[in-house]
């Protein structure tokens, strides 16, 4: 036979041959099962593997739809591989199926690798190998790769007691637009840069080279990867940074060599960002970051690394928008918080504003309320909605100083249900945008003296994890939308995925003491403490990152629809891959729930 009997265009078909899907086609059978019949029980054995031809079947685990596979879609690929079925498989309507021996299947899962991992993978690896589109470039290669890949410039020394007259004729020489100053056992660096102050100052041209070079280097090891080195020079707003091997300078790696290696734009929008005076100037650096986005995202760019690059950008952004309009008194005399996804590093399309201040002592309040709101307001402007919950700094609430803020915390955390429990949970994810840092682990200090060594009030912290964030028009969940064949059928990714995974997280490293804020770093932590299997954390970041660009890639459409922000994806539209990997990270929160569940017994709630 030369051609497949049926249309198996669809995964995980479309990853066998021509001559192995006429095969299989060719060993195939047809059954019908009417409305309601079981196809498979709950603990059968399974021999078979099952493609919807018409109709609808659920997946069912008890009482819980938890799949739902309509035409064109198959299953159970992964009760194949294992010989058993956790879950039972019902007609939700009459339903036409086409049955392929599983002797068959097991057999082109040896021969094809692709094919057997769709099979075979656990849910981290059917992430990781399936979530990136065939078409899309493999621009996650780009983030693996060291600086040593990269066109690291040799390195050009002078010894200190030169002149810098001597240092720029060796420059002009070789073209060098930075070279290394020898001090003894020192080495320092001599830029273009050091040249204009030193026209500027006046300096003369016999002056020692050592005199005038930077001895304290911003450097970066050659086994490095060259993403550490981007987010080092966006940090810095710096056009270069010196190579290590063993802590021996090697060579220089320039901003134009990183901008031949990333084709982005993030260090130019970083600059903008640092020299930006008006608001307009801030205006046009956030339309800047949106085409970075979109960029980003459409090359395949994962999402914990474009979440953490974005959150540089918006750091430096409101880093900036409040130096520009609070005072030099009240700029110097705060340190402005974000919190929430931002104070993560997890979010990347503008959201609701989260923020806060600590403030030093004696500072004039009606000055800080007149900053306060002119950022809020601007915040705003810029794109950046108001919270719901008005957790801003324009709120009286939301800026203290160190001892009050101590105090604050103190009394959220000696509280027990309420929103005290709901605002010290925010304030824990708290990361610092502009000012001293101590202050902000001052807080913490207090906050940590003030916790509860009570395990009913973390259970109390961690009950959120376990409530049902349903819709009132979704009662029965969005797979039941699905089986009613609505034509829109929208799921709150955040509600229904992200929130469970990243607030449970948070509870646990909040029991064990683990100062990081994103969740991804925090799930790490959890597994290094044997707090957390590996299997399941590794489970949990990567639903967490699929979750993430689902909202990502709903949220780019409304952008381009110019609709406001939601964190709803329209089921509906997605493809079978992705519906699939859905249904997958859905059955992965699910369990972590379970696991939240009987850690802090919240089946006393």
């Amino acid at each position: 036979m030369t051609a497949a009997r049926f249309n198996l265009s669809h995964p995980p078909f479309n990853l066998l041959t021509l001559p192995e899907t006429s095969a299989l086609s060719a060993s195939a059978d047809i059954l019908f099962f009417g409305d309601e019949q079981e196809i498979l029980p709950a603990g059968s054995v399974v021999d078979s593997l099952y493609l919807v031809m018409k109709g609808l079947v659920r997946e069912m685990a008890g009482e819980d739809v938890v799949g739902v596979y309509r035409e064109n879609e198959a299953f159970d690929c992964g009760a194949l591989a294992i010989g058993k079925t956790n879950h039972r498989f019902v007609a939700h309507e009459e339903a036409l199926l086409c049955v392929f021996p599983g002797r068959e299947v097991l057999a082109l899962t040896e021969k094809n690798p692709a094919f057997g991992a769709h099979f075979f993978a656990t849910v981290s690896d059917k992430f990781g190998q399936l979530a990136q589109q065939q078409d899309r470039r493999e621009w996650q290669n780009l983030f693996t790769a060291k600086i040593s890949d990269a066109g690291i410039r040799s390195p050009v020394f002078i010894d200190a007691a030169k002149t810098v007259a001597d240092a720029a004729r060796l420059m002009k020489e070789l073209h060098r637009r930075s070279i290394f100053v020898r001090d003894g056992e020192k080495t320092g660096i001599f830029t273009t840069g050091d040249f204009r102050d030193i026209v500027g100052e006046g300096i003369c041209g016999t002056t020692p080279v050592g005199q005038r070079a930077q001895f304290s280097m911003l450097s970066c090891d050659k086994n490095e990867h060259l993403f550490d080195a981007l987010l080092l020079m966006t940090r810095k707003n710096i056009h270069r940074i010196v190579v290590t091997e063993n802590g021996a300078p090697i060579g220089v790696l320039a901003q134009v060599d990183l901008l031949a290696y990333f084709s982005n734009h993030s260090l130019s929008i970083a600059q903008q960002l640092q020299t930006a005076t008006t608001f307009d100037d801030l205006a046009r650096a956030t339309r800047d970051m949106e085409t970075l986005i979109t960029t980003l995202s459409a090359q395949g760019m994962k999402m914990p690394q474009l979440a953490r690059l974005i959150q540089v950008l918006n750091t430096q952004l409101m880093a900036r928008l409040w130096q520009m309009v609070a005072s030099p008194e009240i700029f110097s005399g705060t340190a402005l918080l974000v919190m929430g996804s931002e104070g993560r590093g997890e979010q990347i399309l503008k959201t609701d504003q989260d923020n806060a201040l600590i403030l030093a002592e004696g500072l004039h309040e009606k000055e800080v309320e007149q900053a306060t709101a002119r950022f809020t307001e601007q915040m705003i402007q810029l794109g950046y909605p108001p919270c719901p919950g008005s957790i801003m700094v324009n709120q009286p609430l939301w800026r203290h100083t160190v001892r009050d803020w101590g105090r604050v915390l103190k009394n959220w955390a000696g509280q027990s249900e309420g929103d005290a429990l709901m605002n010290l949970a925010i304030f824990l994810d708290a990361e610092t945008v502009t000012g001293p840092t101590s202050w902000l682990a001052a807080c913490r200090a207090a906050m940590r003296a003030g916790l509860r060594d009570d395990a009913t009030w973390l259970a109390r912290m961690a009950l959120p994890v376990q409530q049902q964030f349903q819709n009132k028009k979704m009662e029965g969940g969005f797979w039941w939308q699905i089986l009613n064949r609505e034509k829109s059928v929208r799921l709150d990714i955040k509600k229904a995925g992200v929130f469970p995974i990243v607030h449970g997280i948070r509870i646990l490293s909040l029991e064990a003491d683990i100062p990081v804020t994103n969740t991804f770093d925090r799930i790490e932590a959890l597994v290094s403490k044997h707090i957390l299997e590996s299997a399941l954390a590794g489970d949990l970041s990567e639903s967490l990152a699929f979750l993430m660009r689902l909202r990502l890639e709903a949220g780019l459409e409304l952008l381009r629809e110019k609709k406001a922000a939601s964190n709803e994806v329209d089921t509906a539209s997605l493809s079978t891959l992705d519906k699939d990997l859905l249904k997958d990270a859905l059955l992965v929160v699910k369990r972590f729930k379970q696991f939240i569940s009987q850690r802090y017994r919240l089946d006393r709630f």
